[in-house]
């Protein structure tokens, strides 16, 4: 088992081989501190900006009272989903064994990599929120590379929005793992690269069925435009590009990565905190949770919102929407 510190909450060192002694950390530490200075200036700008608000209920399409049921449903469902696994992951290992492990540190970075959600939108209008849905507007009319006429008024969805950001990242991963200890226990002649493969898939099979179920039961959102060629059920409000499994099958498989990277080494430490040792105690925690920042934000970004946008942006297959998913 890979101890951590009591009371320092940090990887051990024992055991620690020399060239894992290198200042990865401290990058991911300075990438995190930059997205974390991002984040503050959107939000401030958000705020006391013209976007803060509930986005309007556009008419003249009215919504069916089963799928405002629905809706509410997700949105509890969604953050019991964020209460559990910050529970599992964070609570948990800190009650029993007074560690504060990378997974919990992943929750605060997937947390704050929701102010990303918003480049969606930033170039163009490519995913439809339903209005019906708990908001406070968007801020994508805030954040870096927004194109003056890209909408601003719709609204993130806060309470399944933010959600998604931890159960389809290190939560998945979690479970991807957990699937993967299965796997190698009835098999354990696979490969590595058999078994990670295998957790791909999952992923992607995982989130193709949740999303299509989500938004066929409760409308809570819509892909505007994508890539017909590479789209299911092209043209229709339930359309649905298969790159968007691809991608977030991705993402989880980047944030399962961490855990198997501690897992594996003597130390216990992720390859994202390579180098811990090196720095003062006191300020380890906090270079640990701005590294996980940072490499929440980066996967986020190159794994999800840049290939999304990159092929969806000049997509032809448009969705019928009914007006209360339109932009006001």
């Amino acid at each position: 088992m890979h101890a951590l510190r009591e009371m320092t909450a940090e990887p051990s060192t024992t055991g620690m081989r020399p060239a894992a002694r290198t200042h990865g950390v401290v990058v991911w530490a300075v990438i995190g501190l930059a997205w974390v200075a991002l984040c503050v200036k959107v939000l401030i700008s958000w705020v006391t900006g013209p976007d803060f608000g509930p986005a309007p209920i556009v008419g003249p399409d009215v919504m069916a009272t089963g799928k405002i049921v629905a809706l509410r449903v997700l949105e509890v469902l969604s953050v019991l989903v964020l209460l559990a696994s910050a529970w599992r992951m964070a609570w948990v290992p800190w009650r029993r064994d007074r560690v504060i492990r990378i997974e919990a540190l992943l929750i605060v970075g997937g947390v704050l990599g929701f102010v990303a959600d918003s480049f969606l939108n930033v170039y163009d209008f490519l995913f439809a929120f339903n209005a019906h849905s708990v908001n406070l507007g968007a801020w994508n009319g805030s954040l870096p590379f927004h194109r003056t006429h890209a909408p601003t008024g719709y609204g993130e969805a806060l309470l399944w929005g933010l959600p998604m950001y931890i159960y389809f990242c290190c939560a998945l991963g979690a479970m991807g793992l957990a699937v993967r200890k299965r796997a190698r226990a009835r098999w354990p002649r696979v490969s590595d690269t058999v078994l990670v493969t295998g957790m791909w898939v999952f992923f992607l099979a995982f989130d193709f069925v949740v999303e299509n179920a989500i938004i066929r039961l409760t409308d809570a959102y819509s892909f505007v435009r994508t890539q017909g060629g590479l789209t299911l059920w092209a043209g229709s409000q339930y359309q649905f590009p298969i790159y968007e499994s691809i991608c977030v099958a991705f993402v989880a498989t980047a944030f399962a990565a961490i855990r198997m990277s501690a897992d594996a080494d003597e130390g216990g430490a992720s390859f994202i905190e390579r180098g811990l040792i090196d720095l003062p105690g006191r300020t380890r925690l906090a270079v640990r949770t701005l590294a996980a920042v940072g490499y929440s934000a980066v996967v986020l970004i190159i794994c999800y919102h840049l290939p999304f946008n990159w092929l969806s942006v000049g997509g032809a297959s448009l969705a019928h929407l009914p007006s209360y998913l339109k932009p006001g």
